[in-house]
């Protein structure tokens, strides 16, 4: 497993843990409402932000197909 695969396992496993409180979708996109958000983790090649008032998470820094990694990730632990 490569450095980045290794961050992105680290995403991964900050999403799990926080599912209980960001359960409202994650995107890989800027919000442009204006969102207050705060920064869950920045590392060298990603960062996770995350949106409390409104329960979901932005993600950037990931190509096409780790986004829908994450993504399916996401949505199979959310627990809905």
């Amino acid at each position: 497993m490569n450095e980045r695969q290794k961050e992105l396992e680290i995403v991964k496993k900050i999403i799990k843990e926080n599912i209980k409180d960001y359960r409202c979708g994650i995107y890989d996109t800027r919000n442009i409402v204006g969102d207050i958000m705060f920064t869950k983790f920045e590392g060298k090649y990603f960062t996770l932000d995350c949106c409390y008032n409104y329960s979901y998470y932005e993600l950037f820094g990931t190509t096409d197909e780790e986004f829908k990694e994450v993504k399916k990730y996401y949505n199979s632990i959310k627990g809905w």
